[in-house]
Parts: C-alpha cells; structure tokens; sequence
C-alpha cells in the first residue's frame, strides 16, 4: 500500500494496516499519549439527555511571554468573582461513592507564602467539633462525607475571615480551576479509527467535572470559598506535544491558565503533555496529572505537580517487585511456548525513548538488581503510530533472538498491538507485562500471544457498583455520565477538594502540600488505600494483579476478553517490598 501523503490518513492508515481484523470501534484513541494510569477506566459511553453547558471562556494567545512559559503574577482579585459555580463547556467522565472512612481528625491549616492579593483580616481557626458542611457530626475519625472512603477528616463549618485573595486564583469567594480543551491535527484519523472507543469531545468531560465541582462544593469545608471552572480552547497539539514538537504553544496554552487566574489546572490527563505541565508549573499554576514521570520530576516542579495515578517510579517499583517476587527464577509458566514454560525466565523490557520514560527504564533495572535479576535485552521506541509497525517487528525480532521469555512493556496502549501482532508473525510466545489500560484494550491485542500477559490491575467490578458511579447518582440523580472516562473526572476532583480543605482557609500551593502530607491513609476502595506524606506527589499506594482471559465475559461492558484477578484479588503496595509475599508463581 502506498503511504498517503499527510500524516492523518497515515495514522489511519498504519493502524487499520496492523489490526485490520480488528473491528475499529475498539481502537485505542491515544496513539500519541504515554500513559501509566491504573485508575483510568474505560468506561462505557453512557447515554444522556442533559445537554447544558455554558458559554466557553474565548481567549487568545498568551502576552510576550508566552513562549517561555513565564508571566507576572495576576492578582487575585482577577481570578473570577463570584457568579456560577463553574464557567466551563464540559467534557468529563464522572462517577460515584460508598462507604466512610476511618480518617483520624485534621490539624490547624497550613500556612505558606501565597502568589498574590493580601488578606482581609486575622485567618480564623478551623475546628474539628460541630457540625460539617456536609451534615455530619464532626468528632475524631470522622470523615467529612460518608460516600467516599477517601475522604479527609472532618472540619466544622467555617465561619470567619478566610484571608482573602492568599494566592493568584484565589480570592475571599473563589477558586479558579482550569481546563484546556485539547486538540491535535492527527484528531480526524484517530477518532475515525477509534469509533466508540474514544472518548467524547471535551465539553462533555468538563460538563461531567461541573456536576461533581458543584455537589462537592456544597459537601466539602472550603473556608467561605467554591471552586470554579474555567476552560479555554488550546493552541497546543496534544500529540505533538508527546512527540517533542510544539513546544512554543504548549507554553502559551500554560500562559493562558496563568492569565485566566488558574489556581490549579485539571485537564484531562491522557490529552495534557509534558511541556504543558512544566509550563504551568512555571507560572505557578498546581497541575493535577502529570503521568509516568519518575519522583524526581514531580520533585523538580514541586508544589505544583500531583497525579491521581501511580507515579512512573512507583510503576517502576511494581515492575521490580513483580519481578523480585513473583516471576525471577521460575520457569515461564504463561508463555506460549512450551519450551519457554518449562525455562527459567528471561527478562526483556520495552519503554518509550522519551527521557522521562527512559528514568522509569533504568528505575525498574536498578530495582530488579536488588534481587539479582536482569535482562537480556532493552529496547526503546520512538512514540510515532507511522512507525510503530517497523519498530515492533524489529524489537520482537531482537527479544526473540536473546531468548526473552517474559517481556516487560512499560508501554502506551497502542504500540503492544503492533508488538503482540509481529510476535505472532515471527512465532515468539513468550509472557507480557503491560500497564493496565483495561479491558477494551486488550481485546485489541493479538489475542493468542495476550493470553499469556499479565498487569497490575484487576477483575473491573460491575460499573454502576463503583464509587465513581454512586456519587454520580447522588450528584445529579436524574443523568448519566456524558463521557466514557467519567471516573477520570470524578477522582480528579475527588483528589482536588481533598487538597483544598487539607489546605486550610489560608490557601497556597504551599499549604496544598503541607495539608496532603498531613492527611492519615484511607481505608481501601475501587482503587485501593489512598496514602499521604511529605514528597508523595500520588494518593494511590497498592495495586493488584491480573491476568489476561480471552474467553472471560468483562463486568465493565459484558462483552468478551477481560482481565481477571490473580492471588484471589490481593493488593500490593508500590513502595514496600517487605510487604510482597515470598517468591511464588502468581495464581492466576
């Protein structure tokens, strides 16, 4: 076939080449996204009849300094009055909760420089006794709601002075939080080939972030305030941004959260990008989403980096404690070669060449050196879908040729299609590791060589029993979720509002991290515990593991292929080795 000429029919074009017996409603849409999320669902589309949202927020290009990613302070006072609870044209997923949570009761609010604006007058105390916004009766480890397991510990109704405009973003009523709605010139082509597999268009994730923002607003202690939404249309190329292009624009589009008065940015992560993220760090905007990147990174931006999902060092660390204590010199038993079953296992891994990603490759080594193991083989690849054919078949050929009978790819989602399908081609069988992208993506992958892979995930409980979905309901009980990814918004915002009232009325992005230091470890939930302290940039602290099950019926969508859950459903945390079992073939 000829190559078309421009780069969206190539996209199309190299895909439908690759899974071409695939059907094209199951195709991934994030072809330029790496992306180690655990708690990124896939969701149903789920069909509704409300179709509100308001007016987008119109702003063009960044001042003078765009470029650079650096601005001026505004003031505080320019953040956004009072008004509506959002200002957004929303795209979002959403879900909803159960059960309360066993947190012990808050300290006094942390202190902290602010970014602008001067206070009003003496801050007032928070107290632990009365009653809470939320209607519960505030007491010692009593949490602030009882439909989350995440919750933080209880704070009475405030009543006093806040301290005003503490930060840029912040004023005695508000607090801006922004969104930039993405876009890409390869958007046609993926969305094409990804059919009912992609997510919505933006304005339905940010309409699915305002239901919950305006129902956590009136539940959760922020001092007198109440965040509002603001998005904007990017100028930046999500894609190309992954790719190292776009760089210029991605710092104007961080700019623009900066000029909007964003306190803190939630765009969706999987449509975000590395430049974007540093340039709202730059400009003093907390960004909760950054993806993948090892602790240093976070480190480096601190205290304006946070993700909902593992860090890439924690994933590094699951990699190496699945290894140290589940797979190294045990025979291949997954793999499909017979011969591989009855051999003791040979480590290949697979990462990006991104730099970050690249961090995450030699974390993962050096914590497989502490058991001894290593690999025979490490190979890198360019995120570029136009040559993931090319690539996959010479690193298959490599992994083959050094005698790997266990792959490890800490990979995005699309490029183990290609890997999967020229594994088959040159009758490699060996065992995968792969982040979890859930069951949909699976199905997308060869499906005699994903019969042998394994992750760090789980069985996906039925949807309307998660969390996610039950503080839905209880958000907006007549409506359904507008975008497929709804649980992505829900445990965005979750996280935000546990952040802002940890924080205290006298909010900065210094307080922020002061306050998710302090918060005590929840109990588990959909996602596990959620954990805290000093330099823990993630909630999430344990994980477990699954194994892929072509013939299983999924409790996600009911349809065929699914992950199901090794060592009956156990969790593992990231960072405590000790707490892995003694080596043993995962059961699975």
């Amino acid at each position: 076939m000829d190559e078309p000429s421009d780069l969206d029919a190539l996209v199309a074009a190299a895909v439908r080449r690759e899974i071409g017996r695939i059907t094209r409603r199951y195709v991934p849409l994030l072809v330029g996204a790496v992306v180690f999320a655990l708690i990124v669902a896939l969701v149903p589309t789920v069909g509704s009849n409300d179709d509100r949202s308001n007016d987008n927020v119109a702003v063009g290009p960044g001042n003078a300094s765009a470029a650079d990613g650096t601005v001026g302070d505004t003031n505080a006072g320019d953040a956004g009055g009072a008004g509506a609870t959002t200002d957004v044209t929303g795209t979002a997923p959403a879900a909803g909760g159960a059960g309360g949570s066993g947190a012990r009761a808050a300290g006094a609010p942390a202190g902290g420089a602010g970014g602008g604006g001067s206070g009003s007058g003496a801050v007032a105390a928070v107290s632990t006794n009365g009653v809470a916004r939320s209607g519960v009766e505030c007491a010692k480890d009593v949490p602030q709601v009882a439909w989350t397991k995440y919750s933080p510990p209880c704070a009475a109704k405030f009543d006093g002075e806040n301290g005003g405009a503490t930060s840029r973003g912040v004023t005695k009523d508000t607090i801006t939080v922004t969104f930039r709605r993405a876009q890409s010139t390869q958007d046609t082509a993926v969305y094409a080939a990804a059919g009912d597999a992609a997510p919505a268009p933006d304005p339905q994730f940010v309409a699915d972030i305002k239901t919950y923002v305006d129902y956590f607003n009136k539940q959760y202690e922020l001092y007198g305030r109440k965040v509002v939404v603001k998005d904007f249309q990017g100028q930046g190329d999500y894609i190309q941004e992954d790719q190292g292009q776009g760089q210029a624009a991605a710092a104007a589009d961080g700019a623009t959260a900066a000029q909007l008065g964003g306190f803190a940015d939630i765009t969706f992560p999987l449509k975000a990008s590395r430049p974007y993220w540093e340039s709202l760090a730059r400009n003093k905007v907390i960004a909760i989403g950054p993806l993948g990147f090892p602790d240093s990174w976070y480190q480096r931006y601190a205290p304006y980096w946070y993700s909902v999902a593992a860090t890439g060092s924690m994933g590094a660390r699951l990699v190496a404690n699945l290894v140290c204590h589940r797979l190294t010199t045990l025979p291949a038993v997954f793999a499909g070669d017979p011969l591989y079953q009855r051999t003791k296992r040979v480590f290949g891994l697979i990462t990006p060449e991104n730099p970050e990603y690249l961090g995450v490759a030699n974390e993962i080594l050096a914590g497989m050196k502490t058991c001894g193991a290593t690999v025979a083989r490490r190979a890198s690849y360019a995120i570029n879908v136009a040559t993931f054919q090319t690539q996959a078949t010479s690193i298959a050929a490599q992994m083959k040729a050094a005698g790997v009978t266990t792959s490890l790819c800490f990979c995005d989602p699309l490029v183990p299609i290609f890997l999967s399908n020229a594994a088959q081609s040159q009758n490699w069988q060996p065992e995968w590791f792969e982040p979890y992208y859930n069951d949909p993506q699976g199905r997308l992958m060869n499906q005699s060589q994903w019969a042998h892979a394994l992750t760090g995930g789980a069985t996906h409980p039925v949807l309307h029993d998660t969390e996610a979905y039950h503080v839905w309901k209880l958000a907006s009980p007549s409506a359904e979720p507008r975008e497929q990814y709804f649980d992505t918004a829900y445990y965005t915002v979750l996280f935000l509002f546990n952040a802002l009232q940890a924080a205290g009325p006298q909010l900065t992005p210094q307080s922020v991290a002061a306050g998710l230091a302090r918060l005590p470890t929840t109990p588990r939930g959909d996602v596990g515990a959620w954990t805290y302290g000093a330099g823990k940039y993630s909630p999430v602290s344990e994980v477990p593991i699954a194994k892929w099950n072509p013939n299983a019926t999924s409790k996600r969508d009911e349809k065929k292929g699914a992950w199901i859950s090794c060592d009956g459903g156990a969790w593992y945390p990231y960072n405590d080795a000790g707490k892995w079992p003694p080596l043993a073939q995962p059961q699975c």
